[in-house]
């Protein structure tokens, strides 16, 4: 959601020009948002999967970019991941969320605090209820990551974990 920061981690919210940057030439991006891109950002499922399909709904209604954003390194200048909802609030306010941290920057408690951040800004929002995730279940650091947050195991199947947020009224 647009202006999700903590102390070193701002979110910048996906635009087309942003997303074009991060496909195709990431020069733009020091004028931009003033930082570059980590390597290993994007990740294989980001830049082939999540990335272009942001990019056509972002294309199509620009505020959907509101909803996910990329993870900017304060201190290093650089886009070390991303964060958001795999899509904006159904009928029922329902949410998705999706997160990725490159390798250099994994277990440093970034996901964690962008995460906290990320789910108190969507508590704001009255159109949200509930917010859930999910993972392998072989991923210990993401089952970590999710149990700091506070979620609950919601099911499991096929290998993957549901869970949920019990998000305060």
């Amino acid at each position: 959601m647009a202006d999700v920061r903590t102390q070193r981690l701002p979110m910048v919210s996906w635009t087309a020009e942003l997303i074009d940057a991060v496909l195709h030439d990431s020069s733009p991006l020091e004028t931009i948002v003033g930082a570059t891109l980590a390597p290993g950002f994007p990740n294989h499922p980001v830049r082939n999967l999540v990335l272009p399909t942001t990019l056509a709904r972002v294309r199509c209604h620009p505020g959907y970019g509101w909803w996910n954003g990329m993870i900017v390194h304060t201190g290093d200048r650089v886009v070390i991941g991303s964060m958001g909802f795999k899509a904006p609030p159904d009928d029922d306010g329902a949410v998705e969320i999706g997160y990725d941290i490159v390798p250099n920057y994994q277990g440093q408690g970034y996901a964690t605090e962008m995460g906290r951040a990320f789910v108190h800004g969507a508590w704001q929002q009255p159109s949200v209820r509930p917010i859930t995730a999910e993972c392998l279940s072989d991923n210990l650091a993401s089952i970590r990551v999710m149990e700091k947050l506070g979620m609950q195991r919601a099911a499991e199947q096929d290998h993957m974990l549901d869970w949920a947020w019990t998000i305060p009224e």
